[in-house]
């Protein structure tokens, strides 16, 4: 075996989860070759472990403790029963403890693991899938996508086309990431070939259902694989899970795909990334030299060069080489590198007893199942062949990876990778094949003989024989020749599967092959559809008969005969062997006609007369068709009718009709077809001899047994003729007719059976019922004999809705009318009656004129009046007993009725005891707890009496009472007296005496009584009747129940000497004393309130039946609420069994209903055994009316806890059980507020179940209780608000009703979605039957997104919790209900998933009014509606918002409804609010929160503009009435109207100004009511000596930059409550260092909370200043940020020029003044821009300036980067490369932060513009490590991949690489793995975060180890569990008490949490510490703040007094 891994991770671990359990949890994982080659850290999984080592380690683990906790049970010893280890958990128990297995592993269901590779081979292929045979006869499926990566390409395609086609995306804009979607798609067929042989792995198990009312066929053995589906995948990934370049050598043998065509060859692919190949196209040998490969088309080569550097292989696709190639050893060698197929020199380690067990590669083992090996018929010796330290070759079956074991097999075929060839078909008979072999308790290996050669078939044991066979090897030894039939081949196992069963070797279908047209088959009806019905001829072999052969002529409704499990006759009309389809019909001229059928046009000679079936009627004629889609036209002159009438009168399409061929041609497929053919002959003196036989006894042999009908072989005086005896028939009783049925074989011989009726063909229709024989002479046969009002036996011959149709003889045919079916009510007949049953009926009333009569068969008037049916039932037993040749029945003569044996108690049971008979072998006795009298006990010697014998099973029925062992003893002197002359007490009695009998036995079919008064004399009676056998004998009868009977027959040897008795019709247990039935009742009476001892006689669901021992024996009932005081969670009837002796007291008589059959009511005692009810102070109320009574409904009021048991599930409610008689019914939606609860609600409230429950409702009136799970709140403390229940609201006013339901805000409810409106109208949800609630579309969810109702669906249950109830306008109540889990909601756990799972989901803002707003505040709300002015937002349930047109978008919307249509969810700023009107007003013209948040700190807002004041600004947009001005240092839009732009006239004012020009402007008005700005650009309105806001210099703005950058982190540091946590929120995108030599003494106690190493430094905040102002997007400006300064070019010189040409005409209607006015201005500007550019503040627009620019600045990484920008801009991409190469090249060496600049805008720009992105970035990464500071690269590179604003969006495939490598490399860097850790938590990774927490823990140096805990509990708070962080917290500071940094953290998450009861606890647990007074005085008054925020006076008291007494207590 293979090296084992350390397990000390998963040792530990609480259980290890069962082998099936392990498959489902890795069904869905994916191949390990997806990802990354570093193995330490992986994603997804938190171990570096495969699923299949994780098992071995868990295995490994539990074998070892087991081995320590139990080492006796090794030495106990002894032999295990049927349910004890198996042979698999022998095998791996033998692996885990080290020894050698004693058997080999045998393929099984049960043993495949999801991960199992199995090799196989393709045998069948369709177009969605293909099945792949596999060892062990199992068969599995591959679907398309899973059987190469070319269906999963496109597969994938048309997702995405889908997912954009629902967007409104074009598929053009994917054309690039999606594979070419008009590439032809290859088909399976194209890639793969029957016979190929295939490395599979196994994918999911699932156990499949058979859809409902299919039935099996009857006759069928036992298979293990019904229903069990094996999905399997061919992927190379998951064959290869693990394969690395170092694990390939050359000669290896391996498997690839073809991934594309090229030139000289073919490109490989072996589904791990580590590795490719390619395959040359002269190395490519199939054999044949013709062929070509296919892209997805698997090949197997052998490995011909490697390239370990590149990770390329080298093949040669050669067929003799890939068949010699055998598997070399080497290091690193594991099972996960084992591949199925692969071949192994190997030698024998030990001869098993089923196999050989082989040791190979050293290390490894594996199992040959007898099945494989070399010899395909191995015989009885075949273990003599093989040796110890043998060497053979074997190739690899299967490899398990959770248990290590290997299947091998040495098949010389599959040696030479061949598949083993079959030259047997299924179906083919063999007369002499030879038994080969005998396995026990398996089967046999026959040897079939062919022409070619021996085949190897195997008979499992299930299909040797249609009987039961005990002993397989005695019955067929070596060498013996069987006939056997071929049922299917084992491909893989070189086996044909063969069956020796009669029944399929004479079974008329097989396969599809079998079925040929105009062939008659029965089938069983699986399915019926609109179109037809689905029909199963034979297993696997199905067939359609459409709707218009279900009946004779044409129907537009399925026939009421197809009803699922009919079993009806067919004919085949056509049959499609090759698509397996079969078309039948059930008209039944056609499936009687003994016609020569037309099965095709050859076939159709001329005069042939066959029957056919219309398929058209036309004026010409009408058209025929006939078997296998032949057709014909009759001439209308052909017709046979009168000239003048339409065909359509007389012929109808559909009808079956007999025709005569008059032409055939079958080259042109046509023929001419009659109507008038030759008459049929005379019968008629046939038909009367044959009538004569009717109602007369003959005797039959059988001839023939099929499904339906015995065909037995009747003598009579004209000689043999053939009868037909159909199922029912065989017998009176059902359960005889199955064992009837089974024992009738051919030559059986039938002694008498009644003529029924004789068919026009001469075939007798026998019945072998008893009862029918019994009265033949009296049966009628004409409606003549009938009498009214007489009783006669007869059988029903149909069941409709009008009644039951019973026959008698002939066709003799009455009915019995749906009201005279039964004593009661009857709403379905056949409930009562089955076709065939054997009934009573009496006649009603004759019709001779209309030849009809009606019946009645109620048992009230059809009593048996003879014990017919008894007497029937023992000879058909005895009958049984001699066909199924039972040898040896002496015994039974011995252990005769009523006769005396000994025997020793053997075996106890809950159902009896186990009597040992030692005279007799194979016999058992039995006894009844209710025929022990006294307990025995295992080996105690009894004296019983026989009561019953069952010889078909073998087993004597007992009794040991000893009234009943006395048997001529009787407590009556006088009676012995007059019977003195009597010998026997049978003998004493006579026919028809009526006697007094007492159950003893309760059969289904009888009943076993004793005579008490005739010395206890055994007799037998039926326990039902004709009429009546559909009741329960056990529900009517009991165990010493007393009844009146007649005895009938003293007994002979026909019946086994048994006593046959009457029951009185009465059917009642009927004391036979015939005092006052009112004496009894008032004894019972007298004994309420006494305390009884009652024995148990049986358990029911809700009670417990006893007999009481008063004097006289009483039935008693212990119901399952009297039974334990209080709520315990186990059903208490769990705790008794049957016999078991009980005390209780007698609470109330109760008197039953009538049951079935009885006159009178009977009455029970009701019974308490309630601890409570048995106390001494209760004994004084004996003889009270109601002693301890029980609970009433007056007695229950609302808010009151009881416990209450299940009683019955419907629908929505459960009726809970609280006393016999009182009970009430629980709503689906007050069980539980869980959802997953509440889905399950039929499975948490079954029958029985114990609930703990409060009272919700009492209605005295009706009757009616209610309750509900959860706690009802008190009154006093609640403002309550009362929804009805069960009724409408008006119905709680009533004076007679007590119902309060508490709904108040903040109570959690469970609910249920009722309807999910559209857009934003959010969701109704029912909280209660008949209320309901509303949740608004902004609390569906905590996590939002468009259209949040789109996730709902009706019916759906949530939990919710009450916002508010209130009442409307109308007097309605509305509830509104919110579902976000940070509230308190919950949704399902599938919703959960979606909304975990969403990318472009945010977290929602808790806004309850509009005074929760502000000016400037983000917010996020859904878009309620659209118009041309603007959008309303929803923001909550009571507040919106508009967004006005111009506040959309920077950009202009054309159409805003279809940009924003309703549910789209948005996010904008407060910029107006009015709260006297309710009106917010947003805008959505927002940047960034860092940018917002910058220009809120530094920019000027709107309130610091004043009248008067002089700004400057850039123009933003030009209109026709005026200027938009952008005013610098704010972000304040002011307007300046076209009258104030100039002191002289304006025509065009765009000719005089330009989008972007700088201006100087006075501000002349400020409304802030509007918040709008006017300004003036007048040149009067400045003077030379006004000061002004100057523009920013660069140096300046640079400054600010800086600043701004140190404002935000300061100002997003005050948002947060703690200042750690941000800093981890910073370490995100912002990795800083600080030094941590600070604090020395407090590191070693890992005291450091701060995100810092002591190799990091503080030089990382430039690093990610650089990541922020990373390429972020495609857009070439992004590829770094602007320069924050407004720069004007010289060039507005000469567009100033130009502008002074257009307007020339304008300028000469001013005046000089004002000319020179103008002049002056612009030359003032033309300086200003002169000046500004020799100060370096325009921004350069050209190259030149460039260059100009880095030539002043050459060290400058800011100047460097700007000009890639702008390159970019240009889109010349490569022009900007060569510019970075440039700026690497020029920056001096010592300017290492300027070039790392320079490297992260570089990468930034390959991620973009790369091709292909990635590897041009690793490229480039790698040129960078040996230039700069690696793990600061590594950050940068890492900020890249985890942006979200990159155009692809995060890429974590490449992050987690990245973090991989970082980890490995920077091992004990904290800050590392606290990024990791980070970005786990945020992608909700929870559970692999937990355990990169505990790696990190080993790697990182102890005084770390603080650091890196605390903050992972912060970011548990942030996006992990609430729960676990509070666990770390708490575990941290029990060993650090003292440290208050640590406390402050905690209290300060909590604080955000809010969970008031947690806070409190931890403020009063850190405030008793004993710790520095200056500690304790900041955690009193952090205390007392809390308590002044939140809590009332009381609390901020008690905070005072306990700082008072820690003064104190330091003072004192």
């Amino acid at each position: 075996m293979a090296g084992k891994r350390k397990n000390d991770d998963v040792a530990g671990s609480s259980v290890m989860p069962k082998k099936r359990a392990a498959q489902e949890e890795t069904a869905g994982a994916k191949p390990a070759a997806k990802r990354s080659e570093e193995e330490d850290f992986p994603r997804g999984g938190g171990s570096a472990l495969t699923p299949a080592e994780i098992r071995e380690a868990r295995e490994e683990a539990d074998a070892d403790f087991e081995r320590e906790k139990g080492k006796k049970i090794g030495k106990k010893g002894g032999k295990k029963g049927k349910h004890g280890k198996g042979e698999d958990d022998e095998f791996h128990g033998s692996i885990l403890s080290g020894k050698l297995q004693k058997s080999a592993d045998i393929l099984r269901y049960k043993s495949l693991v999801v991960g199992m590779k199995i090799w196989g081979a393709v045998a069948e292929i369709n177009n969605k899938d293909m099945v792949i045979s596999l060892p062990g006869g199992l068969r599995g499926f591959v679907l398309a996508e899973e059987a190469s990566e070319v269906f999963e390409n496109v597969k994938g395609h048309n997702d995405k086309s889908k997912k954009s086609s629902q967007r409104g995306k074009k598929m053009e804009d994917q054309s690039t990431d999606l594979p070419d979607a008009d590439k032809e798609v290859p088909l399976l067929s194209d890639l793969f070939s029957v016979g190929q042989l295939v490395a599979c792995t196994v994918r999911k198990l699932e156990l499949t259902q058979e859809k409902k009312g299919r039935g099996k066929p009857e006759k069928e053995g036992k298979n293990e694989k019904r229903g069990r589906r094996i999905e399997l995948s061919l992927k190379l990934g998951y064959l290869y899970d693990g394969l690395s370049i170092e694990a390939v050598y050359e000669g290896q043998a391996l498997t690839a795909v073809v991934t594309s065509i090229e030139d000289h060859g073919y490109l490989l692919s072996f589904g791990v990334p580590a590795v490719s190949g390619f395959l040359l196209h002269r190395n490519y040998l199939d054999g044949t030299g013709t062929s070509k490969l296919r892209t997805g088309q698997l090949v197997q080569g052998v490995v011909i060069s490697v390239d370990k550097k590149r990770g390329a292989v080298g093949l040669k696709a050669d067929l003799g080489l890939i068949s010699s190639n055998m598997v070399k050893e080497f290091a690193g060698l594991t099972v996960e590198l084992l591949t199925p197929g692969a071949m192994v020199n190997a030698r024998v380690r030990s001869v098993l007893k089923n196999g050989l067990l082989l040791s190979f590669l050293t290390y490894f083992t594996g199992t040959v199942d007898i099945f494989h090996l070399e010899d395909p018929l191995p015989g009885a010796d075949w273990n003599t062949k093989y040796s110890e330290n043998q060497r053979l070759k074997a190739r690899i079956l299967y490899i398990d990876p959770v248990a290590k074991t290997i299947g091998l097999t040495l098949n010389p075929q599959l040696l030479n990778n061949v598949l083993p060839s079959m030259s047997v078909d299924v179906g083919d008979v063999f007369k002499d094949a030879i038994v080969r072999r005998v396995d026990a308790t398996i089967g046999m290996l026959l040897e079939l003989p062919t022409k070619e050669n021996v085949v190897a078939g195997y008979v499992h044991i299930s299909s040797v024989s249609d009987e039961h066979i005990a002993k397989l090897e005695k019955k067929y030894t070596v060498g013996k020749k069987v006939r056997a039939r071929v049922i299917g081949h084992r491909v893989m196992d070189a086996l044909a599967i063969a069956s020796l069963k009669e029944s399929v070797v004479d079974q008329l279908l097989l396969s599809h092959a079998d079925v040929q047209p105009a062939m008659n088959v029965t089938g069983t009806v699986i399915a019926v559809e609109p179109y037809g019905a689905l029909v199963q001829l034979a297993e696997g072999v199905k067939a359609l008969c459409p709707l218009q052969h279900m009946s004779e002529f044409q129907r537009s409704n399925p026939s009421s005969k197809f009803q699922v499990g009919s079993k009806l006759k067919f004919r085949v009309l056509s049959c499609d062997h090759h698509a397996k389809k079969i078309t039948l019909t059930h008209k039944k001229t056609l499936i009687t006609s003994k016609l020569s059928p037309i099965v095709s046009y050859e076939s159709a000679v001329e005069g042939l007369v066959t029957h056919g079936f219309i398929t058209g009627i036309e004026d010409i004629g009408c058209f025929v068709s006939f078997y296998n889609d032949v057709k014909g036209l009759v001439h209308k002159s052909a017709l046979g009718i009168e000239a003048g009438v339409k065909a359509e009168n007389v012929f109808q399409v559909g009808q079956s009709i007999k025709c005569r061929v008059l032409r055939s041609d079958p080259a042109a497929r046509r023929l001419s077809l009659s109507f008038i053919t030759t008459s049929s002959r005379d019968d008629a003196s046939e038909g009367a001899a044959g009538d004569e036989l009717i109602g007369k006894v003959v005797a039959g042999t059988v001839h023939h047994v099929n499904d339906s009908v015995i065909i037995v072989n009747v003598s009579t005086p004209t000689g043999l003729v053939k009868g037909y005896l159909t199922f029912p028939h065989l017998s009176d009783t059902l359960g005889h007719i199955e064992q009837l049925k089974s024992v009738t074989k051919v030559g059986f011989q039938f002694d008498r059976l009644l003529v029924l009726d004789v068919t026009d063909k001469q075939k007798l229709i026998v019945s072998a019922k008893q009862s029918l024989l019994q009265a033949a002479s009296s049966l009628p046969s004409d409606i003549s004999q009938l009498q009214p009002q007489s009783v006669i036996p007869g059988y029903v011959a149909n069941i409709t809705d009008r009644g039951c149709f019973v026959r008698f003889l002939g066709r003799l045919t009455g009915l019995a009318s749906v009201p005279q079916v039964a004593d009661e009510f009857v709403s379905d007949p056949s409930n009562h009656f089955s076709v065939g049953q054997s009934v009573r009926a009496q006649v009603l009333e004759v019709y001779h004129d209309t030849g009809k009569f009606s019946l009645c068969l109620k048992q009230s008037v059809c009593f048996s009046t003879d014990v017919s049916l008894i007497q029937g039932y023992f000879l058909e037993e005895d009958k049984i007993v001699e066909a199924s040749e039972a040898s040896d029945l002496e015994w039974a003569k011995t252990l005769a009725i009523g006769a005396c044996t000994g025997g020793e108690v053997q075996e106890i049971k809950d159902y009896g005891v186990i009597v040992k008979l030692p005279n007799y072998k194979d016999v058992v006795g039995f006894v009844t707890h209710y025929q022990l009298g006294t307990p025995v006990e295992v080996g105690d010697s009894v004296q019983a009496r026989v009561l019953d014998v069952v010889k078909a099973d073998r087993i004597v029925d007992l009794t040991v009472r000893p009234e009943l062992l006395q048997v001529n003893k009787h407590d009556s002197t006088k009676k012995k007296e007059k019977n003195k002359k009597r010998s026997h007490p049978v003998m004493a009695l006579e026919l028809h005496q009526k006697v007094s009998a007492v159950i003893e036995l309760v059969k289904d079919a009888y009943l076993v009584l004793s005579l008490p008064e005739q010395g206890n004399a055994i007799g037998f009676a039926a326990a039902g009747d004709y009429n009546s056998r559909r009741q329960d004998s056990h529900q009517r009868y009991s165990p010493g129940q007393r009844v009146v009977a007649t005895v009938e027959h003293l007994g002979d040897e026909t019946n086994g000497n048994r006593m046959l008795l009457l029951l009185s019709n009465t059917g009642d247990s009927v004391e036979v004393k015939t005092s006052n039935t009112k004496k009894p009742r008032r004894e019972l009476d007298k004994l309420i309130g006494a305390i009884v001892d009652a024995e148990v006689v049986a358990i029911e669901e809700l009670q417990l039946v006893v007999r009481v021992s008063t004097g006289t024996i009483t039935e008693g009932r212990v119901h399952i609420t009297e039974i334990i005081d209080g709520f315990e969670e186990k059903n208490p009837l769990s705790s008794f069994n049957i016999g078991q002796k009980v005390r209780c007291r007698v609470v109330q008589r109760v008197r039953l209903q009538k049951s079935p059959g009885r006159k009178e009511r009977t009455s029970v005692l009701e019974l308490s055994l309630r601890p409570s009810q048995l106390s001494e102070h209760l004994e004084t109320n004996v003889g009270s009316t109601r002693p301890g009574s029980l609970p009433s409904l007056e007695e229950l009021v609302p808010g009151q806890c009881i416990t209450a048991y299940v009683q019955e599930v419907k629908d929505d409610w459960a009726w809970l059980s609280v006393a016999p008689h009182l009970r009430g019914r629980l709503f689906i939606l007050d069980s539980s507020t869980d959802p997953s609860e509440l889905e399950k609600f039929a499975e948490r409230f079954t029958v029985g179940t114990p609930v703990s429950c409060c009272v919700k409702s009492v209605d005295y009136e009706k009757r009616t209780l209610d309750f509900i799970r959860r706690q009802p709140p008190q009154l006093q403390e609640k403002s309550l608000f009362d929804v009805p229940p069960m009724e409408d609201a008006d119905s709680s006013s009533e004076n007679n009703t007590k119902q309060v339901f508490w709904i108040q805000k903040g109570d959690s409810l469970g609910g249920r979605v009722k309807q999910v409106n559209p857009g934003v109208g959010g969701i109704s949800v029912q909280i209660a039957p008949s209320s309901f609630g509303r949740v608004h579309v902004t609390h569906l969810s905590d996590e939002w997104k468009d259209n949040p109702a789109s996730a709902f669906k009706e019916g759906q249950f949530v939990r919710c919790v009450v916002l508010g109830v209130e009442k409307n306008p109308n007097g309605k109540t509305v509830i509104d209900l919110t579902l976000r889990k940070s509230l308190g909601g919950m949704v399902a756990a599938n919703l959960q998933a979606s909304d975990s799972a969403t990318t472009s989901s945010s977290t929602a803002i808790n806004i309850t009014s509009i005074k929760d707003l502000k000016i400037d505040q983000e917010v996020q709300g859904f878009v309620k509606s659209t118009s041309k002015k603007g959008c309303f937002i929803s923001l909550a349930p009571q507040v919106d918002a508009i967004v006005l047109t111009c506040n959309l978008s920077k950009a202009f919307v054309k159409d805003p409804a279809e940009s924003f249509p309703p549910g789209k969810l948005i996010k904008g700023r407060i910029i107006n609010i009015d709260a006297d009107l309710g009106r917010v007003e947003m805008s959505l013209k927002t940047s960034g929160q860092k940018k917002e948040l910058t220009s809120t700190l530094l920019g000027r807002r709107f309130g610091d503009f004043k009248e008067g004041e002089v700004v400057f600004g850039t123009i933003k947009r030009i209109e026709k009435f005026g200027i938009f001005v952008t005013i610098e240092q704010s972000s304040v839009v002011a307007m300046c109207h076209m009258s104030e732009v100039a002191d002289h006239y304006f025509k065009d004012i765009d000719k005089h100004y330009k989008v972007g020009d700088r201006v100087r402007a006075r501000v002349l008005k400020v409304d802030n009511t509007k918040q709008r700005i006017s300004l003036g650009l007048k040149e009067s309105y400045f003077s030379n000596t006004e000061t002004h806001v100057q523009p920013v210099t660069e140096e300046d703005d640079m400054k600010v930059t800086n600043e701004e950058d140190e404002l935000v982190d300061d100002c997003e540091e005050s948002e947060e409550d703690d200042v750690d946590e941000e800093n981890l929120e910073d370490s995100k995108g912002t990795p800083s260092d600080e030094d941590e030599s600070e604090d020395e003494s407090e590191e070693e106690n890992g005291v450091d909370l701060d995100d810092s190493d002591d190799d990091e430094d503080e030089d990382d905040n430039e690093v990610n200043e650089l990541h922020n102002n990373a390429i972020e997007t495609p857009t070439p400006t992004l590829v770094a940020p602007p320069l924050e300064v407004d720069l004007e070019d010289t060039n507005v010189v000469d567009d100033s020029e130009k502008e002074e040409d257009e307007e020339s005409e304008d300028a000469k209607k001013l005046n000089k003044r004002a000319k020179k006015r103008l002049k002056q201005q612009r030359e003032a500007e033309i300086s200003a821009a002169e000046e500004r550019r020799l100060k370096g503040d325009q921004a350069p627009e050209t190259v030149d300036e460039f260059e100009a620019l880095v030539r002043t600045s050459p060290n400058s990484s800011l100047v460097w980067i700007k000009y890639m920008a702008f390159l970019l801009q240009l889109a010349d991409v490569d022009k900007a490369r060569a510019i970075a190469e440039r700026a690497l090249q020029t920056i001096n060496y010592r300017e290492e932060m300027e070039k790392l600049n320079v490297w992260i805008a570089y990468l930034n720009l390959e991620n973009v513009y790369g091709n292909p992105p990635k590897e041009a970035v690793l490229t480039l990464f790698n040129r960078a490590l040996q230039y700069n500071d690696q793990k600061k690269l590594y950050f940068a590179l890492l900020g890249i991949y985890e942006n979200p604003r990159q155009p692809k969006g995060p890429q974590y495939d490449m992050f987690d690489q990245m973090m991989k490598t970082m980890i490995r490399k920077f091992k004990s860097s904290a800050k590392v793995w606290l990024k990791q850790i980070q970005s786990l938590m945020e992608r909700g990774m929870g559970d692999v975060a937990h355990k990169t927490l505990d790696q990190s823990l080993l790697s990182l140096p102890r005084r770390k180890h603080i650091k890196v805990i605390s903050r992972a509990a912060l970011l548990e708070y942030k996006s992990g569990s609430v729960e676990r962080a509070r666990s770390i917290f708490e575990g941290i500071l029990r060993n650090y008490p003292k440290r208050t940094d640590l406390w402050s953290v905690y209290l300060d998450q909590e604080i955000r949490v809010g969970e008031v009861p947690v806070i409190r606890a931890i403020f009063e647990k850190v405030t008793c510490l004993e710790l520095p007074p200056r500690k304790m005085k900041f955690l009193f008054k952090k205390y007392l703040d809390y308590e002044k925020a939140n809590g009332d006076e009381e609390q901020i008291e008690h905070v005072k007094r306990k700082a008072m007494e820690y003064v104190n207590n330091k003072l004192g």
